[in-house]
């Protein structure tokens, strides 16, 4: 396992803010114009539903951590719950990574919780109030509940395969960048989640190797077949996916050349990856 000092000396810092500003926090009553309408058969359920608005807030009702939400979509929809690396934020993930625009562009809600710990580590312990706060963005949006997803960059990598290993009967699939390979420890999930692992060959803090070695085991525990097929998806960028694994679940690692681990979004756009795309296309092929 790493050091605290050792990963918060290399962790990505804000990066630009977005271009496209939200049209600002929404009135807190409108979130819950759709609590239990979304999904329902049920005529008013459903008449309930249509009203569900847009939604761009700053915290949520009932959320025990800090969550920054983006609902661009009307209507019951995906959400990716993103978890921020070592001594960061919420807000800093979402800068970080972009993810909103992707949201915006396909038609999913992501929420951004930051850690409770003063110097933003995600811990095992979070784990309840990730729930509880996970619960309370459905709450608080029209989500459909069969797919909900976590999408975690290094300390919250492994915050995310924590949350496969013990939410895996309401979170199919999670999205996984550079994770902290050693967070989970035992882990015996409910159900085969999908996992994507995504690493770079010159990560100076979670090597190539333990990212290889933690994706393998995802593939033995799911039950996958033992030799993964290869594709290449770009000069620098290799696909590897077990096939065969149980409850239909999906797993994968892209590969980066070249790529580093506070650089790891940048090094993909830079190699013809698109982290975001990426990620939304693995995660939306899956329900719970």
């Amino acid at each position: 396992m790493l050091s605290s000092t050792r990963i918060a000396a290399s962790i990505p810092g804000p990066a630009r803010p977005l271009r496209r500003r939200w049209a600002g926090p929404i009135a807190l009553s409108a979130l819950v114009l759709c609590v239990v309408a979304c999904g329902s058969s049920d005529p008013a359920a459903k008449t309930t539903a249509a009203r569900c608005s847009r939604v761009s807030v700053t915290s949520v009702p009932g959320a025990p951590l800090q969550v920054i939400l983006r609902a661009p979509v009307a209507r019951p929809a995906p959400l990716v719950v993103a978890l921020h690396f070592a001594t960061g934020t919420g807000r800093a993930m979402e800068r970080a990574t972009g993810l909103t625009g992707e949201a915006r562009r396909a038609g999913f809600d992501v929420a951004y919780p930051s850690a409770p710990a003063r110097n933003g580590f995600w811990r095992p312990e979070d784990l309840p109030r990730l729930q509880q706060t996970i619960a309370a963005v459905e709450k608080a949006a029209c989500i459909d509940r069969t797919r909900v997803y976590a999408l975690g960059w290094s300390n919250g990598g492994g915050m995310a395969a924590l949350v496969a290993c013990r939410m895996a009967g309401e979170v199919p699939a999670v999205a996984l960048f550079a994770p902290a390979v050693a967070f989970a420890g035992r882990c015996s999930p409910s159900r085969a989640p999908s996992v994507l692992e995504v690493h770079g060959t010159a990560d100076p803090i979670v090597p190539y190797a333990d990212g290889r070695s933690f994706i393998g085991a995802w593939a033995r525990r799911n039950g996958c077949a033992r030799t993964p097929t290869t594709t290449r998806l770009a000069a620098r960028a290799t696909r590897l996916r077990w096939p065969g694994c149980r409850d239909g679940a999906d797993v994968q690692h892209l590969r980066l050349r070249g790529g580093r681990h506070v650089e790891l979004f940048k090094d993909l756009r830079a190699a013809g990856i698109d982290p975001n795309a990426a990620a939304w296309r693995f995660l939306s092929a899956h329900h719970a």
